[in-house]
């Protein structure tokens, strides 16, 4: 059996290292896990401008993104669903938050592009979705750009980003917010103690 998880949320809201420590903790408890990586970071990496003037090529980038991701799920839940034993796979972003950063119109356009919709996309594809609020909102000491090459929002921005990520998981049957802590391991050990009770 696979438990398939979105971990989203906004800049420096510690995904990172928490994806670490759920490898950590559930592998010790027998699963294997499977952590798979941030496409639009694997894409910027690789050359590709997300903040283009070119229309027409700010689409193309953005659609690929998505098939990227949806490719890049589908190949990790078929391993994963051949490993032998209990697996959990664990997404850095979700398909939706592709819909975060666009106008709704043009997001319109690349579901009928790529022929689906949000049920499909948001609903089928995770279990659980787990929204980890920036630290931004109520850490903002916590807040930084220095660890990360691609993050450069504001503490501002980085609050919109994050309340435009949560708007478009809504609907999801199991979403799970997990606020700013001013203790960031309480944050982790929140994180863990709602996987726990997912699984």
């Amino acid at each position: 059996m696979v438990t398939r998880i979105a971990l989203t949320g906004g800049p420096c809201a510690g995904k990172s290292t928490i994806l670490k420590r759920i490898r950590q903790k559930f592998e010790e408890k027998g699963y294997a896990v499977y952590l798979l990586p941030e496409s639009a970071t694997l894409f910027i990496e690789a050359g590709a401008d997300f903040l283009t003037k070119d229309a027409h090529l700010s689409y193309i980038t953005e659609e690929s993104k998505l098939q990227f991701q949806l490719q890049m799920e589908d190949s990790m839940m078929r391993i994963a669903e051949n490993c032998g034993k209990p697996a959990l796979l664990i997404c850095d972003r979700g398909t939706m938050d592709t819909a975060a950063y666009m106008p709704s119109e043009v997001w319109q356009h690349i579901k009928d592009d790529i022929g689906m919709d949000e049920q499909r996309l948001r609903n089928e594809r995770y279990d659980a979705v787990l929204h980890i609020c920036t630290a931004a909102k109520g850490a903002e000491d916590f807040y930084t750009l220095y660890n990360n090459k691609c993050r450069s929002e504001s503490v501002e921005v980085a609050r919109d980003v994050d309340d435009r990520i949560l708007a478009v998981w809504q609907g999801h049957p199991v979403l799970q917010i997990i606020q700013a802590e001013i203790c960031f391991e309480d944050k982790i050990q929140h994180v863990l103690k709602v996987l726990d009770e997912i699984l």
